[in-house]
């Protein structure tokens, strides 16, 4: 009998990664087609927002990456690693003496690997929802999701928007397993958490007084939080030591950028280019990612040393302001941030795929205000009334997490917020999805047979 249930339990595994990844290599294909249809469209036949990833203001010069790989990650400041880390692989992959030819090559090669991406989140999406509906739902629901207007954007814009969406998806569902009792390796939730915290700077130390207490709160075993919280604090810890020791950072140079701008009050961050420019005087032994001014398309390298100095005066700046500020002045402009956060992903910017997609409206209507907020009161209340205390405890738990990324993405941007929705939005369509399919099979039934009877006793009299 043990045997049987093993053999049930194996094939369907091996059903549910069949479909899957089925899910993932059409995702995948699709979006490739649909970039092959519209590259003519694009600028330089390339970019669909006619952004290379060098265009970024996070990213480093792609000839510092090919030439000093290991020193320019070393020494960067402007964003956590990871993509950089990608562009370096790809350069070394791509390297030639012709800068502008390179780049292309290994922008090609990104968008390649973000319609991979793409086809893994559908994949993520369905194990997730397989796990609660069933295959068949789950298969439905992933492409569902896939054709979401927001999704297709950020899986062809090359910065790390889509990559954060996907690890976030990642590391909430591990968080819901742990919520769900099911038996989580401590390296695992380590990683899933250390993925995200490479990838961008909303992930860094704050973290690891906020995990612990969430998953205490989902019941992990104490000795498991203890691990997580050596093997994550080693690693951030380390990390943090170094930016401290070179930079006098805890966190990356954008802060008092993205500080500045939360309040209203919006730098002119390209103006100070010129004074970096009359201030420059390179040291032959410094890298160039901290010497360089300007990148191979001529845009800024925020990396350089001089941006350093820039985001001190910011944060000063911010923190005067801040304190000097009327309360009904911040609680306005704290309000536009959350407006903003709440207008259709989209949005961001002009797209020449996205700007042509049908389904457009009807997905931006649905997954922003006053849609989006409705949906997840009513899911939420729905949720409520059928949990228990325990329950009600172990979901605050996995709740926090998602409401400190909000909180940092109102509180710290005021422009891009519709653009850092996005990293929730795929968890809050699990959600809303789940709460949905149980609502209409408990619902259903119970109206059906509802009906039934009535009809029954009419029959009688």
């Amino acid at each position: 009998m043990v045997a049987l249930t093993r053999m049930d339990n194996s094939t369907s595994i091996r059903h549910r990664v069949l479909a899957g990844c089925i899910v993932g290599l059409l995702a995948m294909l699709a979006l490739l087609l649909l970039e092959s249809q519209f590259r003519p469209l694009a600028g330089e036949g390339l970019y669909f927002q006619r952004w290379s990833s060098e265009t970024m203001m996070q990213t480093v010069s792609i000839e510092d990456l090919r030439n000093q790989p290991f020193r320019s990650l070393w020494y960067l400041h402007i964003q956590p690693p990871l993509y950089d880390g990608i562009r370096a692989v790809l350069a070394f992959l791509w390297s030639s003496d012709d800068s502008v030819s390179m780049l292309r090559h290994v922008d090609r090669s990104l968008y390649i690997l973000w319609a991979f991406l793409y086809g893994m989140m559908g994949f993520v999406l369905f194990w997730w929802l397989s796990e609660i509906t069933g295959n068949a739902v789950a298969f439905a629901a992933s492409l569902l999701f896939l054709a979401h207007p927001a999704c297709i954007f950020y899986a062809t814009l090359l910065d790390t928007t889509f990559l954060s969406a996907l690890l976030t998806l990642c590391f909430f569902y591990v968080l819901w397993r742990v919520k769900e009792k099911h038996d989580v390796a401590v390296t695992v939730l380590a990683l899933s958490y250390l993925a995200l915290f490479f990838t961008r700077s909303i992930y860094q130390w704050p973290w690891l007084f906020l995990l612990p207490l969430s998953l205490i709160l989902m019941k992990y075993p104490v000795r498991k939080v203890a691990v997580f919280l050596c093997i994550a604090g080693l690693v951030v810890g380390l990390y943090t030591a170094k930016q401290l020791y070179l930079f006098d950072l805890m966190g990356n140079s954008f802060t008092g950028y993205n500080l500045c701008n939360s309040i209203g009050y919006h730098v002119n961050y390209s103006g100070y280019a010129d004074q970096a420019e009359r201030l420059q005087n390179p040291d032959p032994e410094k890298p160039g990612v901290l010497t360089r001014l300007r990148k191979v398309n001529g845009r800024i390298n925020y990396n350089n040393e001089f941006f350093l100095t820039v985001n001190q005066d910011l944060l000063k700046k911010f923190k005067s302001m801040i304190f000097e500020a009327p309360l009904m002045y911040l609680i306005k402009t704290y309000g536009m941030n959350t407006l903003i956060y709440l207008y259709p992903s989209s949005q961001y910017t002009d797209h020449v795929i996205v700007d042509r997609l049908p389904q457009r409206s009807v997905y931006d209507r649905l997954f922003s205000f006053p849609v989006l907020p409705v949906l997840l009161i009513l899911a939420l209340l729905y949720w409520l009334k059928r949990a228990d205390k325990s329950t009600l405890i172990s979901a605050i738990g996995i709740f926090l997490p998602a409401a400190f990324i909000m909180f940092i993405c109102i509180v710290f941007e005021q422009g891009e917020n519709m653009r850092f929705k996005f990293f929730l939005e795929p968890v809050l369509f699990v959600f809303l999805f789940s709460q949905g399919y149980v609502a209409a099979t408990q619902t259903i039934p119970n109206l059906l047979t509802r009906v039934s009877k009535a009809q029954g006793k009419n029959n009688i009299e």
